[in-house]
């Protein structure tokens, strides 16, 4: 929570020359003074030192930052000291059990960032980029993570959000306006500012830093057969949205399991996917690159093959689905029979009677590498949000402009999830003031 005083371990975990631990909050130095002399000074310096470690001391470094002029916009203490993890260990004890009386507790997995980002110090885009680079595995995603970080993306943002203002704009004084009295934009223009608006909200998707490896396993299969409900099931909660229809799963959603598994449950296959349904695959097959291992699945009572041919990661398992309206299990489709390792499992669930969940979920346990990470999925869901708007509105414009300046007024409201920045319903009407002089 805010306003009371933290404490972490803040370089990497193991052996190594020098280890960093972390306090931010109004009691940072009170609370590194308990362990460390001499005393601390109040403003930003680089302190020279001895920490007391169980009646020892032991050299180490301070470097004090003073509020709001440090990384979490709070009184910031970093003790650098060697790093051997018992020692780190016996001083993270000793400060914690000595600064009970200060507040200090350890820090919440993120809690520096989320610090960060309540106080203005980093933008939702900037945290995406900063997780991005913590868990970039080589020069590209370190690469693409960095222009995030450094707000290099915001003004992209800012010149998204200010085109769809103007459009809006366009479109709602033309509602209560003929073209001769406000010189709006006619409806071609405005469909070709909407198409511009999708394509550069498209280029921001693409750049927002992926999804990396280390646990994810993606469910594939054909739209509308279990594969959502089967995660719930795995999951033992209500975790993916589940409906009769296809294509209710637009986007991939992580799911974690007990053990530290992470199961990624996207869209399915359909035989003719276009606009969204097309994009929300294509994303899928992205994210893809980033799992650990697939799971196949197989509707019992009609199965479908999905199509997994150009992805990398390895199939985990084929999974039969509602077993329960089959008397009998058909064998595997012989076209992906012949693609399988003959030592592949092949399971028969079924969500609704609960059949083969604890074993699959045993096997998820015992091949998932926990400590996958969703990078940038925030930032992907909203940008597909945007797009999805902006495609309602370009069908709309010509017959129902109101249903198109709904539509681009929603999009504006799914952009505040990307940078936090509100849409204010007086920006449009500056705009519109400021350029068709409405008060003639």
């Amino acid at each position: 929570m805010l306003g009371d005083t933290i404490v972490a371990l803040a370089s990497a975990a193991g052996s190594s020359a020098r280890a960093v631990l972390r306090l931010s909050g109004p009691a940072a130095r009170a609370a590194a003074g308990l362990v460390f002399a001499p005393p601390l000074p109040a403003a930003r310096a680089v302190q020279q030192g001895q920490i007391q470690i169980r009646g020892r001391s032991v050299a180490a470094l301070a470097l004090c930052f003073a509020a709001p002029a440090s990384f979490t916009g709070e009184e910031v203490v970093e003790l650098h000291v060697p790093g051997s993890p018992l020692l780190v260990q016996c001083l993270l004890e000793d400060l914690l059990g000595r600064g009970a009386g200060l507040g200090l507790r350890q820090a919440l997995p993120g809690e520096f960032t989320a610090r960060a980002y309540q106080n203005g110090k980093l933008s939702a885009l900037a945290v995406e980029g900063l997780l991005g680079l913590l868990h970039a595995q080589d020069a590209r995603a370190a690469a693409q993570a960095i222009p995030w970080l450094a707000g290099g993306r915001a003004a992209a943002v800012a010149e998204l959000r200010a085109g769809l203002q103007a459009v809006l704009a366009e479109i709602e004084a033309g509602l209560d306006f003929t073209e001769d009295e406000t010189g709006t934009a006619p409806p071609a223009t405005l469909a070709r500012d909407l198409a511009g608006l999708h394509a550069a909200c498209s280029q921001l998707q693409d750049a927002v830093p992926r999804a990396v490896p280390g646990g994810g396993v993606l469910l594939l299969g054909a739209s509308n057969i279990g594969k959502s409900a089967l995660a719930n099931a795995l999951a033992e909660r209500r975790a993916a949205l589940v409906a009769d229809q296809p294509g209710t799963t637009r986007d991939v959603v992580a799911i974690p399991l007990e053990g530290g598994a992470m199961l990624w449950d996207g869209p399915g296959d359909l035989a003719a996917a276009t606009g969204i349904d097309a994009a929300a695959l294509a994303l899928r097959d992205r994210l893809a690159a980033g799992a650990a291992s697939l799971l196949l699945v197989l509707d019992a009572a009609a199965p479908v093959v999905p199509a997994y041919q150009n992805l990398h990661a390895p199939v985990l398992a084929v999974v039969w689905s509602r077993v329960d309206r089959v008397p009998v299990l058909p064998p595997l489709p012989a076209e992906l029979a012949q693609r399988l390792p003959p030592d592949t499992p092949v399971l028969a669930t079924s969500a609704n009677q609960g059949l083969g969940i604890a074993a699959l979920r045993d096997l998820l346990r015992q091949h998932a590498v926990p400590g996958g990470s969703q990078v940038g999925l925030p930032l992907r869901t909203a940008f597909a949000a945007v797009r999805e708007q902006l495609e309602l509105a370009q069908a709309s414009l010509g017959a129902t402009p109101e249903l198109a300046a709904a539509a681009v007024q929603a999009g504006l409201r799914f952009l505040e999830e990307v940078d936090g920045q509100r849409h204010s319903p007086e920006q449009v009407l500056g705009r519109i003031y400021a350029r068709f002089c409405l008060g003639k």
